[in-house]
Formats: structure tokens, C-alpha cells, sequence
């Protein structure tokens, strides 16, 4: 397993081939493709590049980052064939101020609270007990205005009542990776993440699962940009496809609200 922690704070991308058993397929004509997408995808869309370049010879250019700053580099200009959000709202912020050729869920998530997995803090720990316990004095988690992550977390402490007492104690981080590789070293006593990328590190562990009724659903809204690009299109439909997702589930995500495998 691996962990991958992504600071973005301009456009970075990086160029995805994978070469199968007899080499790799000769590449088709025109640029390729380029998709910005969620910090927390990087590892399952990783591998679904991986796939579709091998079977498609199609390019694949990947940047990753907060979906705020991405969704504003889209409607900014930056030149991207495909969003992968990992908000509904948003998904729609790019909507409302751009053409969207076509948009389908391709995951779900679950909200879970993270330590390193050396500590000796117990199996599980409910959230007022991890508000008043002092072995908790600094949380990481992600930017609760903006980035996705961190709005949902916001969203369930303040249902549950707890936001004013936990927030002297928090760490605001550029993206959920960040947040997760705090808790891995030792850097933060605890982390707000999500179960996908919690699945991606050995060096960290499940404490608490936030209760999905008390924020907003957690849904990864895959954005097609480009009206002129069959090979945008040709990966638009790969990740919305059963092959597809199935990356997204085998890397500890959820099936997509109305979507059973």
C-alpha cells in the first residue's frame, strides 16, 4: 500500500503510460488527455489510467489537488478535458460558469478519524471522547471553507454540536493527503479523512467513523469539459463504467448513491 501526499498550489502534471505484457500500444493522434482531480482519487484513478492507456494507447495526463482550487483553475481556462470533484457543489460552481458536455458519480466515501497506528490511544473513540481526551491536542483536517473533506467534517461537528470546542485544536491542511500524512508522522495527534485514503496507509488507523446523517452525501461527480474530444469522451466512459468504479471500490471507496456492484 501507498501513500501519496499532494500540495498543489499550481497547476502540476504528471504524465501517466503504462506499458503492458508486449509493450505499449502506440499512441493515438492528437494531444492526449488531461484530467484534474481530487487529491483523494489519486490512487485509484492512478491505477484506472493505468488500465485504459493499456488497453486504448490513449495518453493520460493527471493533476491532482483540492477541488476548490481545481474547479477554479477550470473556470480560470486552465486547459483540462475532465474534472473529477469530490463535491456536488462544487461540480456545480463549474456548471454554473462553463459548459458541462456530461457529468455521472463515480464513487462514494466515508468520513473517518485517523492516529498513527503506533499510539496507544484504544480501537475506537467516539467524537466527544476525542474532544475531551488531552492525548488529542492537535487535529489535522483539511480547509473547512473550502476544500471538500474538511467542509464535510465541519458539517458533522456542527450537527453533533461539538464544532466550538474542537476547533482550537485543529490543523488546517491545503488537501485531505495532507492532513493524512500528518497523522502518519506523528506531526498531528489525529486526522479527519476520508476511509479511501486511510486504506492507502500502513502507517495510520481507523479510531471513528463519522456518522454519514450528519453532513452533506459524499459523492465524486466526474465532469466531461470537452465537447471536441472523443478521447475525453473514450475516458469519461471508461470511469463511469463497472471497470472503471471498480477501481475506485478496490481502493476503499463506496459505490455511488443508486449504483450496486
Amino acid at each position: 500500500m501507498r501513500i501519496a501526499c499532494v500540495a498543489v498550489s499550481a497547476l502540476i502534471v504528471l504524465s501517466l503510460s503504462t506499458p503492458g505484457c508486449g509493450g505499449p500500444s502506440p499512441p493515438r493522434a492528437g494531444r492526449g488527455v488531461l484530467i484534474l482531480a481530487a487529491a483523494s482519487t489519486i490512487n485509484a484513478l492512478d491505477d484506472a489510467i493505468a488500465e485504459f492507456t493499456d488497453d486504448t494507447g490513449i495518453q493520460v495526463r493527471a493533476s491532482y489537488g483540492p477541488t476548490s482550487t481545481l474547479a477554479r483553475q477550470v473556470t480560470s481556462g486552465a486547459p483540462a478535458d475532465l474534472l473529477l470533484s469530490a463535491s456536488t457543489s462544487w461540480a456545480n460552481y463549474v456548471a454554473g460558469r462553463q459548459t458541462v458536455v456530461a457529468s455521472s458519480s463515480v464513487a462514494g466515501n466515508r468520513l473517518v478519524v485517523v492516529v498513527a497506528r503506533e499510539t496507544t490511544i484504544g480501537a475506537t473513540v467516539d467524537l466527544t471522547s476525542l474532544i475531551s481526551d488531552d492525548r488529542f491536542g492537535l487535529i489535522a483536517i483539511a480547509d473547512t471553507e473550502a476544500v471538500p473533506a474538511g467542509v464535510y467534517a465541519r458539517e458533522a461537528l456542527e450537527t453533533l454540536g461539538l464544532w466550538s470546542r474542537i476547533e482550537p485544536r485543529l490543523l488546517p491542511t491545503l488537501d485531505v493527503r495532507a492532513a493524512l500524512a500528518l497523522a502518519a508522522g506523528r506531526e498531528a495527534d489525529a486526522a479527519f479523512v476520508y476511509s479511501s485514503d486511510a486504506a492507502t496507509s500502513d502507517a495510520v488507523r481507523v479510531i471513528t467513523t463519522i456518522d454519514a446523517s450528519t453532513h452533506s452525501p459524499i459523492e465524486y461527480p466526474l465532469l466531461l469539459l470537452d465537447a471536441g474530444s472523443p478521447q475525453a469522451a473514450e475516458l469519461y466512459d471508461f470511469l463511469v463504467s463497472e471497470r472503471g468504479r471498480n477501481h475506485f471500490i478496490e481502493s476503499g471507496f463506496a459505490a455511488p448513491r443508486g449504483v450496486s456492484f
